[in-house]
C-alpha cells in the first residue's frame, strides 16, 4: 500500500532537509527517500538521525582540506573491482597510448584490441605501405590454402643399373625454399631455422651404392614459371634481398666459393648437386645443365621439408624474402595449377576475402613487402592477428621480442623482452610492427603500427614511438592497481 503522508509530515521533511543541508547536499536525497519509503516509521527518529548525520559530516569537513575531499562516484570500478575493473584497465590504457597516437607521422595508422575491445583506432583505413607485414598475408592463406602439415618435395629421378645412373641424373624442384647444402647456413646473418639438407639425397645414392653418372646432372624447375623477380622491383635488391627465383633453389641459389649468382636458380643447384656428387667420390660425366624431366623416370631418391607451420614460422622469424614469393608461387599452383606470382596473389585476395578479411585498399604486387606499390591497411592487418587470437599458429610464428629473428636485436630490455610476437617490416621510409603481448595464459595484447614517410625508418624517428607504444601495452596487466581502485580526489577526477 501506497504510504501516506499528511501536511505534518511534509513540515517535518522540510525542517529535516533544511538541517542536514548545512552539511551534506548528498545527505537530501538519502533523506527524503528513506522518509518516503518508511513512511510507518515515527519520524521524530528519522529527525534524530538525520541531526547526527548532519553534524557529523559538519564536523569532518570543517577539519579536512577541500583538496583532500574524495569525489569518487557511487558508481565506479574503483568501489566495484570485481565487476568493472575490465573497463578502468582499459580507459587508462587508452588514456596512455593517445599521446603516442598524436606522435605518429601524417601517413601511419594504429590499432591496439584488448579483451575484445578496440583500445585505438588511428587512420584504420588508411592503405600504406607495409613492408614485410605483407608477409603476415601470405602465411594466413597458406595455412588456409595449404594446410599446417603441408610439405615440399624434392626428388632424384633417372635411370638406375647397378652402381650407375644411365643417362642424366634429374634433381626435380618442388619449390621448397630452404633447401641448403654444406655450410651455407653458417653464412648467414639468418640462417634457416628449419633447412632441407641436400646431403640425405647424396646419401641415399651412397646407400644403392651408385658411383657413376654417366649423364649430367639436370636441374628441373619446371612446377613454377621462370620469372625470376617482380617486375616493378628496385633493381638494388634483386639478387641481394631476393632471387633469382624457382622451383629448384639451393642455397637460395649461391653456388660455393662463387660472388655472383647465376641467372638461373635450376642451373645452380645442379652445379652445385654435381660438386656435392664429386666430393663424395661419385664420377659425373657431363656437364651440369637445366631441363625438364620426363613423367616415366623412376624416383630414385626423395626428401621432404619441414611441415608448413615451420616454413611459415621461418618465413615470419626471419623475414625470409624467398621463402615468401615461393610460398606465393605454390599458392597459386594450389589453387589454381599455375605456380605464378599473379596467380598467387589472386588466391590470397581471395582466401583473405572468404575468411570475412576487410581487404579494402588492399594493393598486393608481390609476397614478400619488398615491392614500393603494395599498400595494406592497418585494418586488414589486425582483423588477421584477431582470427589467430594471439596464441594460434600464425603468431607462434613471429620473432619474440630481444631473442630471435628480426627483433634479436631489438626490445633487448623492458617490459615486453622474451614476450612480444612481432612481425617487422622496414623499407626506407617504412617502418612496421604487428604482433601481440600475452599478458596472463589465454589473454594478449593486439596490435599493427605502419609508419610511412619521410625519415620515419631512421631510428631516431621510430624507436621511440615503438619503444613508448609497447612499454605502454607492456604495462597492462589483467588486475588493476592500487592506484587505480584508490578513492579519487578532486585533482585526480576525470
Amino acid at each position: 500500500m501506497k504510504p501516506d503522508v499528511n501536511a505534518d509530515h511534509l513540515m517535518a521533511l522540510t525542517r529535516t532537509r533544511q538541517r542536514v543541508k548545512a552539511g551534506s547536499p548528498g545527505l537530501v536525497a538519502v533523506t527524503l527517500v528513506s522518509a518516503l519509503i518508511l513512511g510507518s516509521v515515527p519520524l521524530a527518529a528519522l529527525w534524530q538521525v538525520a541531526e547526527r548525520i548532519a553534524g557529523r559530516v559538519t564536523s569532518r569537513e570543517a577539519s579536512t582540506s577541500i583538496n583532500d575531499v574524495l569525489v569518487t562516484p557511487l558508481i565506479s570500478a574503483r568501489r566495484t573491482p570485481g565487476t568493472l575493473s575490465s573497463a578502468i584497465r582499459i580507459d587508462d590504457l587508452r588514456r596512455t597510448l593517445r599521446p603516442i597516437v598524436r606522435r605518429l607521422p601524417a601517413d601511419s595508422c594504429l590499432v591496439v584490441d584488448v579483451e575484445g575491445r578496440t583500445v585505438v583506432a588511428s587512420n584504420v583505413s588508411k592503405p600504406l605501405m607495409p613492408a614485410s607485414n605483407l608477409k603476415i598475408l601470405v602465411a594466413a592463406a597458406a595455412f588456409q590454402i595449404l594446410g599446417v602439415d603441408y610439405r615440399f618435395s624434392t626428388n632424384l629421378v633417372g635411370i638406375a643399373n647397378g652402381p650407375e645412373i644411365e643417362g642424366d641424373l634429374w634433381i626435380v624442384g618442388g619449390g621448397d625454399p630452404l633447401l641448403t647444402a654444406g655450410e651455407y647456413p653458417n653464412t648467414e646473418i639468418r640462417p634457416p631455422l628449419f633447412p632441407t639438407r641436400v646431403e640425405k639425397l647424396l646419401a641415399a645414392l651412397a646407400d644403392a651404392g651408385i658411383t657413376r653418372i654417366s649423364g649430367s646432372v639436370v636441374g628441373d624447375e619446371s612446377r613454377y614459371d621462370t620469372e625470376r623477380f617482380t617486375p616493378s622491383l628496385g633493381l638494388g635488391v634483386r639478387g641481394t634481398e631476393i632471387g633469382p627465383l624457382g622451383a629448384l633453389l639451393i642455397n637460395d641459389g649461391v653456388i660455393a666459393a662463387s660472388p655472383i649468382k647465376p641467372d638461373n636458380p635450376a642451373l645452380s643447384a645442379a652445379i652445385e648437386f654435381t660438386r656435392l656428387l664429386t666430393e663424395r667420390g661419385i664420377e659425373v660425366v657431363g656437364s651440369p645443365k637445366t631441363g625438364t624431366a620426363s613423367a616415366d623416370l623412376p624416383i630414385i631418391a626423395s626428401i621432404k621439408s619441414v611441415p608448413m607451420v615451420d616454413i611459415i614460422a621461418e618465413m615470419l622469424t626471419n623475414s625470409d624474402n624467398n621463402t615468401a614469393e615461393l610460398l606465393l608461387k605454390e599458392i597459386g599452383r594450389e589453387s589454381t595449377g599455375q605456380g605464378t606470382r599473379v596467380a598467387g596473389i589472386a588466391a590470397v585476395l581471395t582466401a583473405l576475402a572468404k575468411a570475412n578479411v576487410d581487404i579494402e585498399g588492399l594493393a598486393m604486387t608481390d609476397g614478400s613487402g619488398l615491392d614500393r606499390s603494395n599498400r595494406v591497411t592497418c585494418s586488414t592487418l589486425q582483423a588477421i592477428l584477431l582470427s589467430d587470437g594471439g596464441f594460434g599458429e600464425l603468431t607462434a610464428g613471429f620473432a619474440v621480442a630481444g631473442r630471435n629473428g628480426t627483433l634479436s636485436d631489438l626490445f633487448l630490455t623492458g617490459s615486453v623482452t622474451g614476450l612480444m610476437r612481432a612481425k617487422t617490416g622496414t623499407l626506407t621510409g617504412v617502418k612496421a610492427l604487428s604482433g601481440v603481448i600475452p599478458y596472463s595464459d589465454d589473454k594478449a595484447i593486439i596490435f599493427s603500427i605502419l609508419l610511412n614517410g619521410s625519415g620515419v625508418s631512421n631510428q631516431s624517428v621510430y624507436r621511440p614511438i615503438w619503444l613508448s607504444l609497447t612499454e605502454s601495452l607492456g604495462a597492462f596487466s589483467t588486475h588493476p592497481t592500487r592506484a587505480e581502485l584508490s578513492p579519487l580526489g578532486i585533482a585526480d577526477a576525470p
